[in-house]
């Protein structure tokens, strides 16, 4: 059964158009039916019959009128038409393969089955307000959508779908997948396998498209056991690599105006940060364990045009030695005992679009350094046990906490590497060199935590004050951090006027050392490390034995008694 306007353009075609005539009815919905010869195209051919165009609402049925589609007679007959305000509207046809029993019931058709025929026009109508509705939700899926029937011809294709492929869903639809795409179908060997996939990894290569995809198709077998069609969805990898980084957490949310102080070297560092961001040449960040250098990288990241994709942080000396090459660059299948059957991608290929932190790359085997100089000479990345090479487009940034300069001369770093990563390099300077910031982060740290804890501001006394002020921060920002956050947590009032015994050890010499389980290390004894721990106070507090006795919380004769006990100068 169809339903014809008097365009005349397709309106609905049911289930029986498909099985007669190999039409898929929704692909030919708002085509017309006749072209300059009177002829309806479709996936297997054409559909030829006269040019009848309906002109009253009489049901016709007297004589049928032939038609001819893939060389199999059909038998069409005008059943009914509608009219509004003097215009043709509609017209009910019927379409069955020709035989002596059709002819004979064809001929023989009276008025009941036209108002049969009226009554389903009601259903015909709410059946294509569904459509649309469902083609509305496949148009404006975030995947790609395409279903073809068992000739190989394009039943249906979304909007994402035509983009992803480049083609135009109206134009391509009724025509077969082959004659639409420029590359192999790499689909169609499953109308033999019978046997669908999940989640496969394509890379299409052509004239038009350079598409890394991640494919699935589900075959629609009958009950005779044969493929009548294939619905395959499909979505780019770099949508599912940036959704995968943010369930991980890689991110960036960090902003220059995260960095706080006024220090004029932290001041120079972020102005050449700053100035990298508008730049896709490497970076590499010199600094301590602790002064902030993946916020930097953050920053960078989020101020350069790569903002919004990728950022992936990879721990250099976290990584175990023999994992380390697989997880920055991947597998292909089957690669090595122990992987997994579809293979992995490498971080570098997760950070496609985006940035690469490599922190610590002082700690990168020499073997991997070799493997990362071609990839960033290539701007390509091989997988293991893989046979072809992927294009990557990714910034990286890199950081070491030791000086690579001297690792070279060493023979401990390549150069040529380095020579790869220092095109724009970053010293980010220690917390003992920006003492005039340390207020600042003190009070930035007290009110997250306070409000992290939901509990009042606290204030710092004079003396804590002078004590954070005055130590050296081995640390760096992590451990004022550390220190700040235990405060406020151990804090019962609203008010610090000390800072707890033991909490800053002095990280040089005189520094309270940790015990350890290796038998071949003496242990210092409890008077020796209250020895160290009074000798450091005294360092931080500039010798001042009343501040330094209200920070240990003792009184100052029992500071001058351990002193004397202690044998320390004061």
């Amino acid at each position: 059964m169809e339903m014809v306007k008097a365009d005349p353009l397709v309106a609905h075609l049911n289930e029986l158009c498909d099985l007669y005539s190999s039409i898929f009815p929704e692909a030919m919905v708002g085509v017309a039916i006749y072209d300059d010869s009177y002829r309806l195209r479709n996936s297997a051919g054409l559909i030829r019959f006269p040019a009848v165009v309906p002109t009253s609402r009489r049901p016709v049925g007297d004589t049928p009128v032939m038609g001819e589609c893939s060389g199999r007679v059909l038998a069409l007959v005008r059943m009914a038409t509608g009219a509004y305000q003097g215009a043709i509207y509609f017209a009910v046809c019927a379409a069955e393969p020709i035989s002596e029993e059709v002819l004979v019931r064809l001929c023989n058709m009276g008025s009941a089955f036209v108002a049969r025929t009226l009554d389903l026009l009601d259903q015909a109508s709410a059946s294509q307000q569904l459509f649309r509705e469902q083609k509305a939700i496949m148009d404006n899926m975030s995947d790609g959508l395409l279903v073809l029937d068992r000739f190989g011809v394009l039943r249906y294709l979304n909007a994402p779908g035509g983009r992803m492929l480049g083609v135009d869903p109206k134009k391509s639809i009724g025509r077969e997948l082959r004659e639409v795409i420029d590359f192999e179908p790499f689909i169609t060997p499953i109308f033999s396998s019978k046997k669908g996939y999940v989640d496969r990894e394509l890379e299409i290569r052509s004239s038009r498209l350079n598409l890394h995809i991640l494919d699935t198709a589900v075959p629609i077998i009958d009950e005779e056991g044969t493929v009548v069609s294939i619905v395959n969805t499909f979505h780019e990898i770099a949508r599912a690599k940036r959704l995968s980084n943010r369930m991980a957490g890689d991110l960036a949310r960090y902003h220059f105006t995260d960095i706080i102080g006024r220090s004029p070297n932290l001041t120079q560092a972020v102005a050449i940060a700053k100035r990298a961001a508008n730049s896709d040449a490497n970076v590499l960040l010199y600094g301590e364990s602790g002064t902030g250098k993946e916020v930097f990288a953050q920053s960078i990241h989020n101020e350069s045009k790569r903002a919004g994709s990728s950022f992936v942080a990879v721990n250099c000396a976290a990584l175990p030695r023999d994992l380390i090459e697989s997880e920055l660059f991947g597998y292909s299948p089957g690669s090595f005992t122990g992987a997994d059957k579809a293979g992995r991608l490498g971080r570098f290929e997760l950070a496609a679009g985006g940035t690469i932190f490599l922190d610590e790359i002082s700690e990168m085997p020499l073997d991997v350094q070799a493997k990362l100089l071609r990839v960033l000479q290539e701007r390509q990345v091989t997988r293991i046990g893989g046979a072809t090479s992927i294009a990557l487009d990714v910034r990286v940034i890199a950081a070491a906490n030791r000086d690579l300069t001297e690792m070279v001369a060493k023979k401990a770093f390549r150069d040529d590497l380095f020579y790869r990563l220092n095109v724009l390099r970053i010293d980010l300077p220690s917390l003992r060199d920006r003492h005039d910031d340390i207020e600042l982060l003190v009070d930035q740290c007290v009110q997250r935590t306070c409000t992290l804890l939901h509990r009042s501001l606290i204030e710092l006394g004079p003396a804590v004050i002078h004590m954070l002020r005055h130590y050296s921060w081995p640390g760096n920002v992590r451990q004022l951090q550390n220190v700040i956050e235990r405060l406020v947590n151990m804090t019962d009032g609203d008010h610090v006027a000390e800072m707890p015994p033991g909490w800053l050890p002095d990280e040089r010499s005189d520094m309270p050392v940790s015990f350890t389980t290796d038998a071949t290390e003496s242990v210092i004894t409890l008077a020796e490390s209250e020895r160290r721990t009074i000798v450091g106070a005294l360092r931080a507090f500039d010798n001042n034995v009343t501040q330094t006795a209200l920070a240990l919380g003792i009184t100052r004769p029992t500071l001058y008694k351990k002193l004397k006990q202690y044998k320390a100068d004061v």
